[in-house]
C-alpha cells in the first residue's frame, strides 16, 4: 500500500530541520520535527513503509495523508 498527500496538501522540508504540511484551501498547518518529517518522506516514497508510527497514523486519520489509488 502506498500513500500520498491529500488533495490540496503540500509538504515542505525546512532548512533548519523538520517540515511543515499546509492545506491550501484552509491554510491549516502541521509542523513536523525532523524525525516526523522523515516518517512523512518514508511514507510518501516507499510502498513498503507502513504507518506504524503514532504520528503517521494521526496524519492518516486526520486526512493529511491518504491511501494512493492505483491507476491502471
Amino acid at each position: 500500500m502506498t500513500y500520498e498527500l491529500a488533495e490540496g496538501v503540500v509538504f515542505t522540508r525546512l532548512p533548519f530541520g523538520g517540515g511543515v504540511l499546509v492545506e491550501g484551501a484552509t491554510l491549516a498547518l502541521a509542523e513536523c520535527t525532523e524525525s516526523q518529517a522523515v516518517v512523512v518522506q518514508d511514507l510518501l516514497g516507499s510502498p513498503e513503509t507502513k504507518p506504524e508510527d503514532g504520528f503517521a497514523r494521526d496524519l492518516l486519520e486526520s486526512g493529511w495523508l491518504v491511501e494512493r489509488k492505483d491507476v491502471r
